[in-house]
């Protein structure tokens, strides 16, 4: 007779992208700071970090709500955007150990992706890191309503992996993402590794630096922490 199988944290586990698999929080700020400062406006540093854990057009709202933007929305999007894109293809880092995690948790059950950002921008990420194919599906921008600290996303992909929200783990980086996983019921682990805006993670069920500690015992001690 065999091993059992080592205890799983949860029935299904759901991945954010930036900030959890890849570093890219840090270029999305650079990128909005570089196009106001050409358009000639002065944005507060604080403010430029509001793109962290949120999708593109929550942020330009806020940002439009506070500073005199001498362009309309649309063309701001799609520059701060297209900058991103380009300054991405360079600088763009993988958070120790996030393939090999994504491999691991699509072993052992249904995975799936809920990000801010859109799809394009995904599925380019997902293939630098070679794993798209191990997610049953990915939600971007385009695919629920309200960003995240709201639980839209989170709970649109628990539903349609037909799991209990209290039976599914979510990886996530920054103070609005792990807001939005306890609001869908589930279980929240932050990643720290990418907290450069110095996001409060504490309201988190677990907290671990990157994935290179994940083995298996982790796991297991992780799933023995929630179940109690």
């Amino acid at each position: 007779m065999g091993a059992p199988p080592p205890p799983r944290p949860g029935d299904a586990v759901l991945f954010d992208l930036d900030g959890t698999l890849i570093d890219s929080e840090p270029v999305a700020f650079r990128a909005v700071l570089e196009c106001c400062g050409e358009w000639g406006v002065p944005v507060a540093q604080a403010d430029a970090a509001q793109v962290a854990g949120k999708k593109w057009e929550v942020a330009v709202e806020l940002l439009f709500t506070r500073y005199k933007i001498p362009v309309g929305k649309e063309e701001f999007t799609r520059t701060v955007v297209d900058r991103y894109k380009k300054k991405l293809v360079k600088e763009m880092k993988i958070i120790p150990g996030a393939p090999e995690m994504v491999r691991r948790m699509a072993k052992q059950g249904p995975i799936a992706l809920v990000s801010g950002s859109h799809r394009e921008e995904i599925f380019w990420a997902l293939d630098r890191l070679k794993v798209r194919d191990l997610f049953r599906f990915v939600l971007g921008a385009e695919d629920y309503p309200l960003s995240k600290p709201a639980p839209d996303g989170f709970m649109k992909a628990i539903a349609a992996l037909g799991v209990p929200p209290g039976e599914t783990l979510i990886f996530e980086d920054s103070e609005a993402g792990v807001a939005s996983g306890l609001a869908a019921g589930a279980k929240v682990v932050a990643v720290t590794h990418a907290n450069h805006f110095g996001h409060d993670l504490s309201r988190a069920h677990a907290q671990i630096p990157d994935f290179h500690g994940a083995d298996e015992a982790w796991l297991a001690a992780l799933a023995k922490k929630l179940i109690r």
